[in-house]
């Protein structure tokens, strides 16, 4: 469930990151990142493929423990791309109450807000291509759907009592092409916000935002996920 992929210089006393899957369950986009001379770790979703469904908090609290027991005390950054950056806000949240391992940044990559009220429309048991990139493009559409139903229930977390880690956004600048699938095109509903929509809906959460070469779902290619890496 959790790899290491990439490891600090000895004698480094960098801070070690923990990144996490996005609405596929998969890390492979993250491989592709530049040095970012600290130990990175990446959360895959054992369930992939499963029917199962499963909170986001409850997925939350699985990955909090499974972090433990690789880094159990220290400063932590915790970050991903998409879910990802949700998942992190929320694992960031339950360390907020260990007394031995402190996250101390959050890092959401084009993670827009979850305001997806507009697919409930849309039928998840669509027909789909069998072939090519229309059928990679269904399944991507399906991930999405199933990753709505997670966040219809879920609330984004308030920190009352402790301080809430800095958090920053890296949003892409160009929109996705999706006139055939609109559930794609869901994800772009605040690209004109800096902060994807968040700032506006739940306060004053992300604290800077950057922008970063591509559209949401090319972001990791070779093009541009040195923006990435630099930012």
């Amino acid at each position: 469930m959790i790899r290491q992929i990439q490891k600090r210089r000895a004698g480094s006393d960098a801070i070690p990151l923990v990144l996490f899957h996005d609405a596929s369950g998969t890390i492979s986009s993250y491989y592709g990142l530049g040095s970012l001379g600290r130990d990175v770790y990446a959360i895959a979703d054992p369930q992939i493929g499963s029917d199962k469904h499963e909170s986001l908090t409850s997925m939350s609290r699985r990955y909090y423990a499974a972090i433990k027991k690789i880094i159990p005390e220290g400063r932590i950054l915790v970050g991903g791309w998409s879910l990802g950056g949700m998942i992190a806000l929320q694992v960031a949240w339950i360390f907020a109450r260990d007394t031995r391992t402190e996250v101390v940044g959050v890092i959401m990559v084009d993670s827009p807000f979850p305001a997806y009220l507009g697919l409930l429309a849309i039928d998840l048991d669509s027909p789909t291509s069998e072939h090519g990139p229309d059928q990679a493009r269904n399944q991507l559409e399906k991930a999405m759907l199933r990753t709505v139903n997670m966040l219809q229930d879920w609330r984004t977390p308030v920190w009352r009592q402790k301080q809430r880690p800095a958090t920053v956004m890296l949003c892409a600048k160009q929109c996705v092409a999706c006139e055939s699938q609109p559930a794609l095109g869901l994800i772009d509903q605040f690209r004109d916000s800096p902060t994807l929509g968040w700032n506006e809906r739940a306060g004053s959460l992300i604290d800077k935002s950057y922008s970063i070469e591509g559209q949401h779902f090319d972001i990791f290619q070779s093009a541009n996920v040195s923006a990435v890496s630099l930012t």
